[in-house]
């Protein structure tokens, strides 16, 4: 089974990261992580993971199955996390999203396509048919990578993002079939 994998030392462009993953332990791990983001890490986030309620709701998210998260820690220092959401709702039960954020100094070496590749394999062993990435239009990083794991443009919603600073983006919803996902 996945789950038993982990947690495990994955060689990313020449360092080693441990992935491993998260549960109700990593409440306070994950709060500090969140606190020590500059704004620009934080202005995409579907939750806001600095705050201990939206941390909580997460792990609940995580105990009731409707989330797997893995955190990826460079010693014990968390740099990363990936999950995959499968929302339980019928008409799109075999659709999975995946969600994942690097830390600044850590992006650009892989850790991002990693996790996106462990958690495609998790929603291939769920049997799921297609999975989702939403990211702002300008996040020519997170595109390309998806790009390379098969994933095509599905839609742009304007303005559908709104940051702290009150500014708005683009919306870029990306999907892949899992038959068609590169292996």
């Amino acid at each position: 089974m996945w789950a038993d994998d982990f947690p495990k030392t994955i060689n990313v462009n020449g360092y080693k990261y441990t992935f491993r993953l998260m549960d109700d332990k990593d409440r306070n791990k994950i709060l500090t992580f969140a606190n020590s983001l500059p704004d620009a890490d934080l202005a995409f986030m579907r939750r806001d993971i600095t705050q201990p309620e939206a941390v909580d709701s997460w792990i609940q998210d995580i105990q009731s199955h409707q989330a797997v998260t893995i955190l990826v820690e460079d010693g014990d220092n968390l740099v990363g996390y990936g999950s995959l959401y499968h929302n339980r709702v019928y008409w799109n039960r075999h659709v999975a999203e995946v969600r994942i954020l690097v830390s600044s100094p850590y992006r650009n070496h892989g850790i991002g396509k990693k996790l996106a590749r462990e958690l495609t394999q998790l929603a291939k062993e769920r049997r799921l048919a297609k999975v989702i990435a939403y990211m702002t239009v300008d996040n020519l990083s997170a595109r390309h990578v998806m790009e390379d794991m098969g994933f095509r443009p599905e839609a742009i919603l304007a303005d559908w993002v709104k940051t702290r600073d009150e500014r708005t983006h683009d919306l870029l919803i990306m999907s892949t079939s899992l038959n068609e996902l590169l292996s």
